[in-house]
């Protein structure tokens, strides 16, 4: 099935086919894709300044580390937290030096807008992830594996992608991640209209096959690098990132306790980031001629 959704996006993109009309939460939600010189286009990020960066339509960027020109390198997916944007995010002074240690390690980064700063991984979120995508990889020499890294709410785009999208992802990598959608919509009143929205609930609790954890298939499974804290009161790990591991951890999988509030100061240190180049080159060492 992802093979066919996945032809039919290319066709998609190259305007040899209709735009896909699904309506299940899981599905890719008919937009309409931008016109061909809009699709892509190189910029300059101050901040990145030796890296070759691409925006995104809608607000996306892609930043690719210049060996991955001439070198096979593997995608690495970003998906942000709530109330940013990619560009919020790359210009963020505390979180520059995170992305920093990533590109040095020869991973290309694509920050997908994901359906705006309140998309919470629903069929928008994915179906820009999966244009973006299908746009990053003509862009650098890509080795055909890529790495799904969700942030906070990113967490659930992340998910999403690893359970449904139309591109393999062969590692999922969260720090103070959110995957329960119920959880979410159970934590505060001031998430459930974004939730409502970004799931087209009207205003109802989510079903359980609307929920990334809850419907998560009892065969899924995949090598796993969650961090999360017991102190943290924004996503409660335990019924997060600790419940998703428990039903999805793969060979090669990592559990780390970290301390201290949502997104603390340590949460997205050199420490982390040098974890998550580990966590990937552990498992690129590993794969399949």
């Amino acid at each position: 099935m992802r093979r066919f959704l996945f032809t039919l996006l290319g066709l998609v993109m190259l305007g040899t086919a209709p735009a896909l009309a699904l309506t299940s939460p899981s599905s890719l939600p008919s937009s309409e894709l931008p016109d061909p010189p809009q699709r892509i286009a190189a910029t300059r990020l101050a901040a990145f300044a030796s890296e070759h960066s691409y925006r995104l339509p809608g607000g996306g960027l892609l930043i690719v580390p210049p060996e991955c020109r001439l070198e096979r390198c593997p995608l690495l997916t970003i998906s942000h937290s709530r109330g940013r944007t990619p560009t919020e995010l790359t210009e963020s002074t505390s979180f520059q030096p995170f992305l920093r240690q990533l590109l040095a390690a020869g991973l290309p980064l694509l920050i997908s807008a994901e359906g705006g700063p309140d998309g919470w991984g629903g069929p928008e979120a994915l179906w820009q992830l999966t244009r973006d995508y299908t746009l990053s990889v003509s862009k650098f020499k890509f080795s055909g594996r890529t790495y799904a890294l969700g942030v906070s709410m990113g967490g659930m785009s992340a998910l999403r992608a690893a359970v449904d999208a139309v591109f393999d992802v062969h590692g999922l990598i969260l720090i103070d991640g959110r995957v329960n959608l119920t959880d979410a919509w159970n934590s505060g009143q001031s998430r459930q209209p974004e939730l409502s929205a970004a799931y087209a609930l009207k205003g109802r609790p989510p079903a359980a096959h609307e929920d990334p954890l809850a419907s998560l298939p009892a065969s899924f499974r995949v090598p796993l690098l969650v961090f999360g804290s017991p102190q943290d009161t924004t996503v409660n790990f335990k019924r997060n990132g600790e419940a998703l591991y428990g039903k999805a951890a793969g060979i090669g999988s990592q559990l780390v306790h970290t301390s201290g509030p949502h997104l603390g100061g340590s949460h997205l240190s050199e420490q982390v980031a040098a974890q998550v180049v580990a966590f990937v080159q552990g498992l690129q060492a590993r794969k399949s001629p």
